[in-house]
């Protein structure tokens, strides 16, 4: 049996579990965030490192005196999958880096650019390679523009953090792109960091995120804080994140809909304006300073109620 955490390091009243381990506990009380439950959903497109959070969670969960959720969404995921009971989850939002707040000067911003091998105009999308990102839509709905005469670029921006799934997806998509003819046109920077991501997106004409599942999901927000209209999916827990501040799509799995968005906002002026202007105030609802205390509120309340 393994030993209580107490028993290497001492005494301590919460242990708050924030990638779905936790270690055995003595008189401390456990609270959980559960950020979203993808590998439940997708296993077939998880590593086996992932897979393994599948078995673990349920006895995480029963163990846990409260559960944090990053969404409303998450939270219904958790009632219906494991019959969590509401009383137990709360939802606490993430909140945005406010380095995408922080405007970059003309330099920085060129710089950035010159440094990743972009030129606007382009399309951006932001994260990882994941396979419910839903990418090898994202470019059929490209090579779609492309044809109808659209005379800019796809940046897709970020990677890795997948291990071996990563390099797979990463050659599946680029062989995609190589078969459409499109490697000029599409452009895979790898990781880019926050401070270098919002020179990126600031030049950006738009993201477009067609992600099938998402527990939460920053990059529309990060974009939104950028000045950036956003179009994303009507899927888990995007519209609950954007609001009204960007376009939905009904279909994420339709090339043809991501294409007559993209052209809608393209030829489309004022709406792109409107969709900055709701995005520039909704990015700001979102505060670390705001999911901090409501974290602290839910420790107080795991140690009164020992």
């Amino acid at each position: 049996p393994l030993l209580p955490a107490e028993t290497l390091v001492g005494r301590f009243d919460i242990f708050h579990a924030t990638n779905y381990q936790a270690p055995a506990l003595r008189e401390a009380r456990l609270v959980t965030t559960v950020h979203d439950i993808n590998f439940v959903r997708f296993p077939e497109m998880q590593s086996r490192g992932i897979r393994r959070f599948i078995g673990a969670l349920p006895r995480l969960l029963e163990r846990s005196v409260a559960v944090l959720a990053d969404s409303h969404f998450t939270v219904e995921e958790l009632m219906e999958v494991y019959g969590l009971p509401e009383e137990k989850v709360r939802v606490v939002y993430p909140g945005l880096n406010p380095v995408f707040l922080e405007k970059p000067t003309r330099e920085e911003t060129e710089t950035v650019l010159r440094a990743y091998c972009l030129t606007p105009p382009y399309l951006a999308y932001i994260g990882n390679l994941h396979p419910r990102k839903n990418l090898a839509t994202l470019v059929e709905a490209f090579a779609i523009l492309r044809e109808r005469g659209l005379d800019r670029k796809l940046a897709v921006i970020g990677g890795g953090g997948l291990g071996k799934l990563n390099n797979t997806e990463y050659r599946k998509l680029t062989r995609r792109v190589k078969d459409l003819g499109l490697e000029k046109e599409v452009v895979f920077t790898g990781y880019v960091p926050d401070q270098s991501l919002k020179s990126l997106l600031l030049r950006a004409d738009m993201l477009v995120f067609p992600s099938l599942y998402e527990g939460f999901g920053l990059p529309p927000l990060e974009a939104m804080a950028c000045g950036v209209p956003v179009i994303t999916s009507r899927r888990a827990s995007l519209p609950e994140v954007v609001g009204d501040a960007a376009l939905l799509l009904d279909d994420p799995l339709d090339a043809q809909e991501i294409a007559a968005k993209v052209e809608t906002l393209i030829e489309d002026p004022s709406l792109g304006v409107g969709l900055v202007e709701k995005g520039f105030a909704r990015a700001r609802e979102f505060t670390w300073e705001k999911a901090a205390g409501e974290v602290l509120e839910v420790y107080r309340r795991a140690v009164e109620g020992r």
